[in-house]
């Protein structure tokens, strides 16, 4: 019952997060707060794995803490890395060198 709670939960953290955290328009609407809570229930059935009680602090906090900061993390890291790849993409795309497709049709 409890990873019911943490799935809620972290859905909920995650909503917020990506509210919070700037350059939300370069990771998409889903993607991030669908990381928080597979990881926070991934880490919850873990902690519960190693011996910990599901209603002890330490599982929820192990389980939210650790998965937020993983969502804070990659929605500030996204972005740049997104703009860095997105600049080696043009570049090669309009390199004077850059292959020229073929017309539609025509082999």
């Amino acid at each position: 019952m409890e990873i019911v709670l943490v799935f809620t939960a972290a859905a909920l953290i995650g909503a917020l997060v990506r509210y919070l955290v700037p350059g939300r328009d370069r990771h998409g609407m889903i993607a991030l707060p669908a990381l928080q809570v597979g990881l926070a229930t991934l880490l919850f059935t873990i902690a519960m794995w190693a011996g910990l009680d599901p209603r002890s602090i330490w599982t929820w906090l192990i389980a939210l803490v650790l998965s937020t900061a993983a969502h804070v993390w990659v929605a500030l890291w996204l972005p740049g890395h997104r703009d860095r790849e997105d600049e080696k993409l043009f570049e090669t795309l309009t390199a004077p060198d850059a292959p020229v497709p073929a017309e539609p049709g025509t082999r």
